[in-house]
């Protein structure tokens, strides 16, 4: 395997395209506008589970204030119902 000596390695080095210097201007400030981005997006996720947690404290409270009452008294079906199927036939008659 052959080696490039410096001179002909400086040579190839020169013959290639120019490298452009990155500029740092406006390096700073660019990253405090993402530094202040990432701050409001933050502020934006905790709003938003403020608000969900408050609208299902709210819908909670309403739910349970305007639930109507179940009444469990017997209805004509409960003939049907799976306790009347596991009873005895002797006593299925008293019941009704």
């Amino acid at each position: 395997m052959e080696t490039i000596g410096m001179v002909e390695l400086d040579n190839l080095i020169a013959r290639g395209p120019p490298v452009e210097t990155a500029s740092l201007d406006g390096l700073e400030d660019g990253v405090w506008q993402r530094v202040q981005q990432a701050q409001v997006r933050t502020r934006e996720r905790s709003l938003r589970f403020a608000a969900l947690g408050i609208a299902a404290a709210i819908g909670g409270v309403a739910g349970g204030v305007t639930a109507p009452t179940v009444e469990t008294g017997r209805s004509e079906l409960s003939i049907f119902s799976p306790r009347m199927a596991a009873t005895p036939l002797g006593i299925r008659s008293t019941l009704g």
